[in-house]
């Protein structure tokens, strides 16, 4: 999954509440398959 400028992930615990969003996207052909991890270890699901 390469990070697009622009797209917004939440930590899907309401109590943590950390959002993130991406403010320069990955380089063409680059990228992982994972979703980013939160501060408190949780996948992180894009909004």
């Amino acid at each position: 999954m390469a990070f697009k400028e622009g797209e917004v992930y939440k930590c899907p615990v309401p109590e943590c509440g950390c959002e993130i969003t991406v403010t320069k996207g990955a380089a063409p052909g680059k990228g992982g398959d994972e979703p980013p991890r939160c501060c408190c270890g949780k996948a992180m699901v894009k909004k």
